[in-house]
């Protein structure tokens, strides 16, 4: 029997991130978090992280449903302490190349294009009708928004967010923590940690 399959986050990221898992076929145990509104999410039970239930599990797979970069990744530190192995979740309307490599935790929601040479680390977001061309390099915990493209060899550092729309052009490296606004144009390179937005984009602090 294998072990069970559990999405960690009940907000509206979460929703998204369930019903992708549930129509990828995943035979979803239910959905935990730390402060839980509800007692439902899509027809399964939510649990508190408190909960006795999810205390006393062992030998589970999971997926983090937060959207927030840092929050996530603490989240995926703390479920891999508990022995805890990170599964993907592909939406069924994803279409992602065999010759791509992705790392664990990762979700891809329907309308994503990922192609060959790509290489992608774990506890990542490609968010709705993202593109991801090839030979692009994902760094872990990453955010790709709705709607983003990235072109040929572009590399997006760790718990780097790129806002909804945005475009990145070929070859182009951003850094690692920063946050490119929704509808940017990347143009350049950018160091890690900088906010920048616009169209060219430009570093704002």
């Amino acid at each position: 029997m294998s072990s069970p399959f559990i999405i960690f986050g009940a907000g509206g990221h979460g929703k998204v991130v369930l019903d992708a898992a549930l129509a990828a076929k995943h035979d979803v145990a239910f959905v935990v978090d730390d402060a839980p509104h509800e007692t439902e999410l899509l027809g399964l039970s939510v649990l508190s992280s408190e909960d006795p239930r999810w205390l006393a599990l062992t030998g589970f797979r999971f997926v983090v449903a937060v959207g927030d970069n840092l929050t996530r990744a603490r989240i995926f530190a703390r479920l891999n302490t508990r022995s805890g192995i990170a599964g993907n979740v592909i939406h069924p309307n994803a279409v992602i190349s065999p010759f791509a490599k992705l790392g664990a935790g990762n979700v891809c929601f329907a309308g994503v294009v990922i192609n060959p040479g790509t290489v992608m680390g774990d506890d990542c977001i490609i968010n709705t009708s993202a593109s991801i061309d090839h030979d692009c390099r994902i760094g872990s915990h990453a955010h790709i928004c709705p709607g983003v493209h990235l072109a040929g060899t572009v590399s997006v550092g760790e718990e780097t967010m790129i806002g909804t729309g945005a475009a990145i052009l070929p070859g182009i490296k951003i850094g690692r923590r920063c946050v490119i606004g929704a509808g940017a144009v990347v143009n350049r390179d950018l160091p890690d940690g900088v906010v920048a937005y616009g169209v060219p984009a430009r570093i704002r602090r």
